[in-house]
């Protein structure tokens, strides 16, 4: 995948017959983000009825596969704020690959398409990586940080999405 620049790496919906594969994703990843609370990292760790119970709800998950097995993903959701993305989760074999960027591609894409007037996410007040692809894909800060969990500091981020 490091081969690719992020515009060529396909980003996919997922459905509900991958909902066992995501959840297996999100135990491998959650477990080793300590920058997180504990109880913030098992919460993330979704069960395959919980993530099918999302999907049945409206949120879509999208990522990407490599070798046929998927290493990365998010969760999208329209509101009427916009497209808001979370749980970004990428396998530690993929990082710095240009996935992460993908995934910030299509979420502009998707929200255009869908007539959405932003996208919005939180990033964790403080994590690098997570602030390097708020400027890169200008992102501004939106509001206030808050706790979102206890002890769990987040910035609120948008970035508005014209007709390019």
């Amino acid at each position: 995948m490091s081969d690719y620049p992020a515009e060529v790496i396909r980003i996919i919906e997922f459905g509900e017959g991958d909902a066992k594969e995501i959840s297996h994703l999100f135990q491998e990843v959650w477990v080793q983000s300590t920058e997180y609370p504990e109880d913030w990292r098992q919460d993330r760790m979704y069960s395959p009825e919980k993530i099918i119970e999302e999907m049945r709800s409206g949120i879509h998950y999208f990522g990407a596969r490599l070798e046929g097995r998927i290493v990365g993903l998010y969760k999208a959701s329209i509101t009427d704020k916009g497209l808001y993305g979370e749980h970004q989760t990428v396998t530690p074999k993929c990082r710095v690959t240009g996935l992460a960027s993908a995934m910030y591609i299509q979420f502009a894409e998707y929200g255009r398409k869908h007539g959405c007037k932003r996208n919005y996410c939180n990033i964790l007040v403080g994590q690098e990586v997570g602030l390097r692809l708020m400027k890169k894909f200008d992102f501004l800060p939106w509001g206030e940080p808050y706790e979102q969990a206890d002890g769990m500091w987040v910035q609120l981020y948008e970035r508005p999405l014209n007709d390019e």
